[in-house]
């Protein structure tokens, strides 16, 4: 009489069982240079953010000092000079004494001595700051626009309404919250930003109603774009909108720090050693157990032959 030894499952072959083994840290290792990417492009994206405000920054802040002047005059003398750009009032001086007299006769005064000064507002200032910058050439523009103008040239793109829809909307909620201050999108590789523009007292002088606009706004075809006023006093009236480059994420990897780069190559060895030890470990408990197994059909074996 003989017996059969007992019938064991089959066990993946070594070649499967080391990929059963290894699987986990690659995927371990996958998914942290997938954070790590990740991480990286969330940081450029809220360093790209830091520039454009202080973009924003800069433009209120040139709008801040032409507002302590009441704005700046553009001094031209003679009638050679170019008309220095938009400008919003002209008035011409002869400041000579023998000019003065051949004005009050009537006659032709001289017009090399004539001096003329055209007054330019705080928004002038900044949109021709903004035409200088993006003449530049610099890789980050920026101008200013509302849902209204005067100006048809400063007209909002499709961007631009819907930061200052989406501004609007959060302003209605809580007008000191964040959302209701800037917003901004990420399209392509570049970043666009927008900063609220609040209406200040200062701006109903321009902007109130149409009726009560100044008579040089009505007069002058430059500022007759059907829009700009209606603006209300501690609401937001229009828009600085800011646009640059994104810095590209494997740029900024090749440029991390020896330390970083050590510490992520130690992560990776600590992994593969870990499961290296436990793949040998396991390995010599497989080889344990067959030994055991094996030695046990010996024996059931010896047995049955004795019996039999």
């Amino acid at each position: 009489m003989t017996s059969t030894p007992p019938s064991s499952a089959p066990t993946p072959s070594r070649p499967r069982r080391r990929l059963l083994w290894w699987a986990p840290p690659i995927v371990i290792v996958a998914g942290l240079g997938l954070s790590i990417w990740s991480w990286t492009t969330s940081l450029l994206e809220m360093q790209s953010v830091s520039e454009a405000r202080t973009v924003a920054d800069f433009v209120e802040n040139v709008g801040r000092w032409a507002s302590r002047y009441g704005g700046v005059h553009v001094r031209t003398v003679g009638t050679h000079n170019a008309i220095p750009g938009n400008f919003l009032t002209r008035t011409a001086y002869s400041l000579n004494a023998d000019q003065v007299a051949t004005l009050s006769a009537a006659m032709a005064p001289d017009l090399k001595s004539l001096e003329t000064y055209h007054w330019k507002n705080p928004a002038l200032i900044q949109r021709e700051v903004a035409d200088v910058v993006a003449e530049s050439g610099s890789k980050a523009s920026f101008r200013l626009t509302a849902a209204s103008v005067l100006n048809t040239g400063n007209a909002p793109n499709e961007f631009e309404k819907r930061a200052m829809g989406a501004i609007r909307d959060a302003a209605n909620v809580d007008a000191k919250s964040a959302a209701a201050q800037e917003y901004w999108e990420v399209q392509g590789r570049r970043l666009y930003f927008g900063r609220s523009v609040v209406a200040q007292k200062t701006c109903l002088r321009c902007h109130d109603k149409a009726e009560n606009a100044p008579e040089f706004l009505r007069t002058n075809v430059a500022f007759n774009g059907g829009g700009g006023f209606g603006y209300v006093e501690g609401k937001p009236a229009g828009l600085i909108s800011v646009n640059l480059p994104l810095p590209e994420p494997a740029s900024m990897l090749r440029h991390m720090p020896l330390a970083t780069w050590a510490g992520i190559t130690l992560v990776a060895l600590g992994l593969a050693w870990g499961v290296s030890t436990l793949v040998r470990a396991r390995d010599a408990a497989r080889r344990r157990a067959e030994a055991r197994r094996a030695r046990e059909a010996r024996r059931s074996r010896r047995s049955s032959s004795s019996r039999s």
